[in-house]
């Protein structure tokens, strides 16, 4: 079908519903509160300029309410779109300066520093509900947060609360949630669990009781097994429902190093970044998978979180250029390089062969995984790599918590009311070991409606199949490719399922001689 000009596309999309009688005349502002206005009011949105488009909480009962932080026109409309499907009410809120979000955050990552670790929590809380300019929040039996990066969650205890991250990908992130959780079929298939045996993990046991009784099957990689390429393999080529990882985590050791080069402008540049590197070893191929972090320091001397700075400084191709060059190449550029022992941002979890850096981008499209990240430090940053990858929904931890607390909120979270969404287990497992302390280092991300469904699948068989297909796929691939490198790895990947699917056969195997499902 080829559609002419604007009203002709317009028309198309309206379908055959019939048209709203009267219009909501609308300024440029605002626009995700005027597409839920003109919702609620069965009118049609016109955008004028020049009319009114304030900014005002939009009532639709106080079961949910979704608050967007301002920012992001297209983010706000998503929200004020979810918040419709939800029949939520909704709301737009200042967004915090880039400088003011990272001190913020900084300051719960210093949590881990010593001190009063409650008190000082309760006083970034305080401060967080005070960025609410009076809006009593407070009053509903549930918020959604979409925000740039805060967990404003810790400002209101008294209420479940989950967060979405605005950046780099709500909508993806969205869609994630809403397919994963329509069926039940999709939520609890089988379940990875990691465990290094770095920390206590007592929870790993009752976290495995409460999935077998959920019908769940279970893998767990313990000790020697926890390889950073084991389980990166198994997350990035395996579909898993449910993960839960039981470590340490926190920014990671590393170097800064001074670059200076010429950028495809023919200018010279000085640039200045902190790296740090995950390096597993996959025994099958006798090598040595790398995982380089870089973070960027300054640019020609102007810092690079310096968000006002940066406006005059002439960026051009410095970035780009840097980026083309290889390993080797850059190793010719470096003019200073000194340890450090934290790099920024860098989030890695300890596995049994050292820090690892999940950086992926997709778990395997036949699930959305939701994921418990039972690690020191762990929401920063782990859970925004872990959602912009595809995952449901996740739990981790805002600043370090001992092991005995890390036991008791991972029991509670799993053995909660059947069928319960996940934020509200994770709301009803902190008041359970904290009572009416502020202390609440766990939050969580992802929609309302994401839980752990009683699974009504045949998992061995289902999971059977998924090494099938994902064999013939790889193996395929590996023909297909002409690059030898492509070739290479294909064909590593197709090795990797093969080997684990004679374990993973060899298990079934041994729980039906054992009578068990």
């Amino acid at each position: 079908m080829e559609l002419a000009g604007y009203d002709e596309i317009r028309s198309q999309l309206k379908g055959y519903v019939s048209p709203p009688r009267a219009q909501l005349l609308w300024g440029a502002e605002n626009l995700g509160n005027g597409v839920y206005q003109a919702r609620l009011q069965r009118k049609e949105l016109v955008i004028t300029p020049g009319c009114n488009s304030p900014n005002a909480l939009v009532e639709a009962g106080t079961h949910l309410l979704v608050a967007c932080e301002a920012g992001d026109p297209l983010v706000e409309v998503t929200a004020s779109n979810l918040a419709f499907a939800y029949g939520a009410s909704y709301f737009v809120f200042e967004q915090m300066p880039q400088q003011e979000h990272r001190a913020w955050v900084e300051k719960l990552y210093a949590l881990g520093a010593g001190g009063d670790v409650t008190a000082q929590l309760a006083d970034v809380a305080a401060r967080a509900r005070a960025w609410f300019d009076g809006h009593d929040l407070g009053r509903f039996k549930a918020i959604l947060f979409v925000t740039g990066g805060f967990p404003w969650g810790i400002a209101f205890p008294e209420v479940p609360t989950t967060h979405m991250y605005q950046y780099p990908d709500f909508g993806r992130s969205v869609v994630a949630g809403l397919w994963a959780s329509q069926s039940p079929a999709r939520g609890a298939r089988n379940a990875l669990l990691i465990e290094p045996a770095l920390v206590q993990s007592g929870e790993i046991d009752a976290i495995v009781k409460a999935l077998n009784k959920n019908r769940t099957l279970t893998r767990l990689l313990p000790h020697r097994a926890a390889t950073i390429s084991r389980v990166q393999h198994m997350m990035d080529f395996l579909p898993q429902d449910v993960i839960v990882i039981s470590s340490h985590a926190g920014d990671a050791r590393g170097s800064r190093v001074t670059y200076q080069y010429e950028d495809d402008d023919g200018r010279q540049r000085t640039l200045v970044v902190d790296q740090t590197h995950s390096i597993g070893y996959d025994r099958a191929e006798d090598k040595l998978p790398v995982t380089e972090f870089t973070r960027f320091v300054s640019l020609d001397g102007v810092s690079w979180d310096d968000d006002v700075a940066k406006l005059a400084l002439p960026v051009g191709t410095a970035i780009t250029a840097w980026s083309k060059l290889d390993m080797l190449d850059r190793a010719k550029h470096v003019i200073a390089e000194e340890d450090i022992s934290r790099v920024a941002s860098s989030m890695a979890m300890l596995l049994h062969d050292g820090p690892w850096l999940f950086i992926s981008h997709s778990f395997h499209p036949a699930a959305a995984p939701l994921v418990l990240s039972n690690c020191c430090w762990s929401w920063h940053e782990i859970g925004l790599r872990m959602m912009f990858a595809g995952a449901r929904g996740y739990v981790g931890a805002l600043f370090p918590v001992t092991d005995v607390e890390a036991q008791e909120v991972g029991r509670a979270l799993f053995s909660g009311k059947p069928g319960e969404p996940t934020f509200k287990s994770l709301w009803r497992a902190q008041r359970q070991v904290y009572g009416n302390s502020p202390r609440r280092p766990y939050a969580v991300l992802g929609l309302p409606s994401v839980y752990i469904p009683l699974n009504p699948v045949n998992s061995p068989a289902y999971l059977h199949e998924a090494y099938r297909k994902g064999i013939d796929h790889w193996s395929t691939a590996a023909e297909r490719y002409a690059e030898e490198e492509l070739k290479e790895n294909a064909q590593r990947i197709s090795n990797f399922l093969a080997e684990d699917f004679d374990l993973f056969k060899r298990a079934i195997s041994g729980l039906h001689a054992a009578g068990r499902r």
